[in-house]
Parts: structure tokens; sequence; C-alpha cells
């Protein structure tokens, strides 16, 4: 009996919602410093039970280093079973980050990593969505706080040790689902 093949998927997440920034404090230290709102608490945990659900535990997650998007992945981890353990990669350049670092921090990831979960900022990871598959108009009603994009390698499912994430981009990678939990 032959072992059907991990299609790699790659999960775009923008944090839940956070506290609004202190008063005349734009400095990055205090954006960094934000935290998730109660409101934000309980859609991270709601995105983890739909990950949970949908069968879609990652292998790895990049994640900003801004406590918002640190809380999110917590929610999302508590909602997780026991066993799940991904490799978790704290990346600062993907705070504020532009669709193309972003990019290029999913292309650096392991081959064995196949479904991986990205915990990012706007505008950056709706411009990346967009950027991965421009011809899904879904992607239009733009990328609220909670909102999660999965999406799936082309052929990754019949030929897994022909795609690599080295490959990742626009070509490569189309829609499966966009929802918020």
């Amino acid at each position: 009996m032959c072992a059907v093949p991990t299609p790699r998927r790659l999960i775009l997440l923008r944090h839940a919602e956070a506290a609004q920034p202190d008063l005349g404090n734009f400095s990055p230290e205090s954006d960094m410093a934000r935290p998730l709102t109660h409101d934000g608490e309980q859609a991270a945990m709601r995105c983890g039970i739909w990950l949970r659900d949908n069968n879609l535990l990652p292998d790895a997650v990049l994640c900003s280093p801004a406590i918002r998007t640190r809380q999110t992945l917590a929610g999302i981890q508590n909602a997780q079973p026991a066993n799940a353990q991904p490799q978790v990669y704290l990346c600062p350049e993907i705070y504020e980050a532009g669709p193309s670092a972003l990019a290029m921090a999913v292309q650096q990831l392991p081959e064995q990593a196949h479904t991986v979960l990205l915990i990012g900022h706007n505008p950056g990871i709706s411009e990346f969505a967009r950027g991965l598959d421009s011809q899904n108009e879904t992607l239009d009603q733009g990328f609220a706080p909670g909102s999660l994009a999965v999406f799936k390698m082309r052929g990754s499912d019949l030929t897994p040790d022909q795609s690599a994430w080295a490959d990742c981009g626009s070509m490569s990678l189309i829609l499966h689902t966009f929802t918020r939990p």
C-alpha cells in the first residue's frame, strides 16, 4: 500500500486584533509591544481550532517577533493536539515586511516542512497573498485581523519530491481557502 503524498501548503495569517497604539508614541518599540485584545485572543484560539479541524497542522511556523503575532501563535498552539510541535522561527525580517521579504523567508524553509504557517502584518501579508494568486477575487475582500489564506503548491501532491519551498512564488501556489474563523 502506497502512502499518499502530503502536498505543500502555505498558510498566511494576519495576527488577530491588537490593542491600539499608545497615543502619541509611534516608535517601533511601542508598536512591537502591542498585545492582542480579548477579542483577538478569542480569534487566535478560533484560528487554531479551524486549523486543527481542517487537518492543517503546521510543520513549521514563521512568526514576526511582535507581541501580537506571538500571542496569536500561542492561541493557535493552545488549540492544537499536544503532540503537534512545529518548528517555530521568530523572524524579525517579516515585521513590516513587503511581499518580496515574505517570499524570501518562505523560500528558505527546510524541505521536510510540508505545511507552513506564516503569521505577519498588513499590508505585507495581504499584498503577498494577492501576489501569490492574483486571479482569485476572494482576496479582494481584504485581509482583516485573524484572516487565514491557505495556498497549495501546484503538483506537490503528485510529485512531492520535486516541489520545493525555494520555488515558492506566484506560479507555484494557488489559493485553496480564505477564511476568518
